[in-house]
């Protein structure tokens, strides 16, 4: 049924002489137009000029064929079908709409329309005033589509005793409500994006976090969407990049490539995240804003993913087949998208949460053991000072030395991302593990103080070791290595880095090198770029989250030597 209602226009005659009949037919056009009589063919003329969609029916010229020809051109001009169906079942009147519908379908107009009768009558409205008489809506499927139906009385027996006649529009929701049955499948995916199950994620990475995030969002797209290749862009609020976090089928971009969230020069994605405005390409071919994604893309469709007035990212899917998409897929993405949206807020707000948490933890700990740390220490020196017994001396000195490690180990977890814990014992140690011996690693980090660490960790186990202070400055070196005989035996790096981040590093490295395995580290599990995911989908070979322990970097880093072949 039309959701906005025009303006119908009536003429005097147009309805007939009949007042019963008249306002019987007013009652049934209201629900489809807004209905309005006026007092002269003029008149009507007049009004429809002051409007821009009135729909006007004028009287004949000839007062014998008024009743016939109006009542008539009104009734054709509904979209809908109408039909005046008595007591028995007789369908006495019905309109070119209604007559061009199946005979199971009219079957089900004539029995809904005598149900109307039935409660009509039982409800005692054929002695109810004209005006006040009420309407009867109904429901039925029939013939494979679902239908409404209002009914309203007619014509009742002379006495006013019963409802004789009813009259009937009917009109054909078939699309309407699989289009809200979509919406409400869609909605219900949505809700379930953003169910956190306290008990399941408790145990869970952030990595395995997202993980089944995007596993809920491909299962959506592909089957409720009916799309097959997408991707997912977040913009990163310090460098204004739209940032891949889920893809399928669609290629990444170049290392060193990015698409900024501005309205030109970095495609449809760019475009839309700058306007929040959706973008439907039916042929790529044409658009000069598309940007290459899906080999053989003809035709894209784009929608921001908003939260509340923000867009935060995008969604773009694409097709081989040109014209893919069309309104209804536009709507039904953005309904999506807005849930999407939430679900990655939560998603960060849940990463954030526990960064900053695992860091205050940190501190707080040291803080609260500082004090009784300073009392062990004190007191043992006061033992020493009074003791003269070289026994006494060396448990007093072993105390001070456990004391000492208590403190480098809490400082290095509260340190986090700047520390490695149990380095300074491991570098000690200095033995040479047979499995790292001649093994050449690429390192790169962020703090200083880390990989300096983790490279001279590696060094006293046999490794020989390139440290490279950035991103960037570890891609030139892989990409010099390439001409050499022997690739690197590992690759570790740091994921946020200013200039190149995880992703890209692992990027290179497995254009280059295949087989050479890739680890990324990150503080506390904080990821902005999503390179542990994106990784993880190609083949990283482990991750690991600051602080890291000595042992258990040692333990990765000879598992991926061993995976490479010793």
């Amino acid at each position: 049924m039309n959701t906005t209602r025009r303006r119908l226009l009536l003429a005097p005659g147009v309805l007939g002489d009949d007042p019963g009949s008249a306002d019987a037919l007013i009652v049934a056009l209201s629900s489809a137009f807004e209905v309005r009589t006026v007092e002269s063919n003029q008149e009507a003329i007049r009004l429809a000029a002051e409007s821009d969609d009135a729909l006007v029916i004028l009287g004949a010229d000839t007062a014998e064929a008024v009743p016939a020809t109006g009542m008539i051109a009104v009734l054709e001009q509904i979209g809908e079908g109408v039909g005046v169906v008595d007591r028995t079942g007789r369908i006495t009147w019905a309109n070119t709409r209604l007559r061009a519908y199946s005979d199971a379908v009219r079957q089900r107009f004539v029995r809904t329309c005598r149900r109307g009768i039935e409660q009509f009558n039982q409800a005692g409205c054929a002695s109810v005033p004209l005006a006040e008489r009420p309407g009867r809506r109904f429901s039925f499927a029939a013939d494979g589509g679902d239908f409404e139906l209002l009914v309203a009385i007619a014509g009742v027996e002379p006495d006013g005793g019963r409802v004789t006649d009813v009259v009937g529009m009917l009109w054909e929701v078939t699309a309407t409500r699989k289009v809200q049955r979509k919406i409400d499948a869609i909605d219900a995916a949505g809700s379930e994006l953003m169910r956190i199950d306290a008990t399941a994620i408790a145990r869970l990475n952030m990595a395995e976090r997202l993980k089944i995030l995007e596993e809920k969002i491909v299962r959506t797209v592909r089957e409720l969407l009916a799309f097959d290749h997408f991707e997912i862009r977040i913009i990163d609020r310090d460098t204004n990049q739209l940032e891949p976090v889920f893809s399928l089928g669609i290629a990444p971009l170049g290392i060193g490539e990015a698409i900024l969230a501005e309205k030109d020069e970095h495609g449809i994605c760019g475009y839309v995240a700058a306007t929040g405005e959706s973008y439907l390409c039916p042929d790529i071919r044409r658009d000069e804003r598309y940007t290459e994604g899906l080999a053989d893309a003809v035709s894209s469709l784009t929608v921001p993913l908003r939260l509340h007035d923000r867009v935060i990212g995008v969604f773009n899917i694409e097709s081989r087949q040109p014209a893919a998409f069309d309104e209804s897929d536009r709507r039904f993405a953005e309904i999506f998208g807005r849930y999407v949206a939430m679900a990655m807020h939560i998603f960060d707000l849940l990463v954030v949460e526990r960064f900053t948490t695992n860091e205050q933890i940190a501190g707080d700990v040291i803080t609260e053991l500082e004090e009784p740390l300073k009392a062990v220490t004190e007191r043992a020196e006061a033992i020493r000072r009074g003791v003269d017994n070289p026994a006494v001396d060396v448990h007093v000195t072993g105390v001070l030395e456990a004391v000492a490690a208590i403190r480098r180990r809490l400082e290095a977890y509260a340190d986090g991302p700047k520390s490695i814990v149990g380095a300074d014992q491991e570098i000690d140690d200095g033995t040479v593990d047979p499995v790292l011996e001649g093994r050449r690693v690429i390192l790169a980090d962020n703090e200083p103080t880390v990989r300096q660490k983790i490279g001279r960790l590696l060094r006293n186990r046999g490794c020989d070791v390139t440290i490279c202070a950035g991103g960037a400055e570890m891609i030139d070196v892989l990409r010099g290595s390439a001409s050499e005989e022997h690739p690197p035996d590992l690759v570790i790096s740091d994921i946020r880095m200013p200039d190149r981040n995880g992703y890209e590093v692992f990027r290179t490295c497995r254009e280059l090198f295949p087989q050479t395995p890739v680890i990324l580290i990150t503080g506390f599990g904080y990821d902005p770029h999503h390179s542990i995911v994106r990784a993880s989908q190609e083949g990283l070979h482990a991750f690991l989250f600051k602080p890291i322990k000595a042992t258990a970097l040692l333990d990765h880093v000879r598992e991926a030597i061993r995976a490479n072949g010793e």
